[in-house]
């Protein structure tokens, strides 16, 4: 057979031994996909044709108070449907020439050499996924992961998500708050986030609107994204101890923020600009594919090149449950 055998050997065991610290890499560069997975909100499913979510999104009329032989309603519940999601697919590919197999002969040589190529993929991965994360999903022909851009859009024109047509009248519960920063904290004309109106300043004031627009009782986002820009604006307009309150977990694994209400605030710089997102993650799921996990294929020699090349191959989308409490605030100007 051409080719070194322990070569192969070496490279394949250690690209699968790889995979589980590959996948940590991977979902630990985007702080909500961190979050979720710390928090169990990532979900393993085998294939089929879609990821269904099932949606609850009305209460139930039946309940009442009663006494004695008072009748009990049994009246037939509507107020349940459920979001459609088609898999996506991302691969990236380790490629190992013969050249290079030929000089890189030693097991020292060999792991040096295959470390840079995963760390290479690795990183080229975090970005691409990081990407379509906060897009809308219409990219390379609608390939892309169906992203945050959709799933919690800017209103002005409401988009089918998950199957169900948002901007028909009788899915209103299918939306997520939105407002225009200029419109909502000054009446429509133009303002920028430090900007004072009365005591308040105008960021903090959209802020304000948008994270009780996203919270029932004690259930409130858990998470703020924002850009670089807008960051730095927020962390300009607050005063002494508050810029030293940051949440400790996110901070130990390298995610820069402050504290909004208690709620983190990072800075992401896939996120469209001028763009404001208030997130719950456990109104979101990060589906993979069973088998489909970040997994490597066995490394195989193309027929008309001097070359082995093995993919790392995912399957998944993210998804919605509930969409009403989940916000974007769009077009604050720093």
């Amino acid at each position: 057979m051409a080719g070194n055998p322990t070569f192969d050997a070496i490279v394949t065991s250690t690209l699968r031994k790889y995979h589980k610290k590959l996948q940590e890499n991977l979902m630990g560069h985007n702080a909500l996909l961190w979050l979720m997975r710390s928090k169990g909100y990532v979900d393993s499913k085998k294939g089929g044709r879609s990821i269904v979510q099932p949606l609850l999104y009305g209460s139930n009329s039946t309940v009442r108070s009663y006494s004695g032989y008072d009748i009990l309603d049994v009246s037939p519940q509507a107020g349940i449907t459920a979001a459609e999601y088609v898999w996506k697919y991302v691969a990236g590919s380790v490629t190992i020439s013969g050249q290079e197999e030929f000089e890189n002969s030693g097991a020292e040589r060999i792991f040096s050499l295959l470390e840079a190529k995963i760390k290479q993929l690795e990183i080229s991965m975090q970005l691409e996924i990081n990407s379509q994360l906060f897009a809308v999903g219409t990219a390379n022909g609608g390939k892309d992961l169906t992203g945050l851009g959709i799933a919690v859009e800017d209103g002005t024109a409401w988009s089918t998500y998950g199957g169900i047509d948002r901007s028909d009248a009788a899915n209103t519960f299918w939306r997520n708050q939105w407002f225009d920063f200029d419109t909502e904290v000054n009446g429509g004309s133009a303002t920028t986030f430090g900007a004072t109106k009365g005591n308040s300043v105008m960021g903090l004031a959209a802020m304000r609107r948008m994270f009780l627009n996203c919270s029932i009782g004690k259930h409130t986002p858990d998470l703020i994204v924002t850009t670089r820009t807008l960051y730095e604006e927020y962390e300009a307009n607050i005063e002494g101890d508050k810029l030293r309150t940051q949440d400790t977990k996110l901070g130990d694994v390298g995610f820069i923020n402050l504290k909004f209400k208690g709620v983190p605030i990072v800075f992401d710089d896939d996120l469209a600009a001028e763009e404001m997102l208030f997130l719950r993650s456990d109104f979101l799921r990060f589906v993979i594919g069973t088998g489909r996990d970040f997994v490597s294929s066995p490394f195989v020699k193309p027929q008309n090149q001097d070359a082995k090349v093995s993919q790392v191959l995912f399957a998944g989308n993210i998804t919605t449950l509930k969409s009403d409490q989940l916000g974007r605030i769009s077009g604050i100007t720093a």
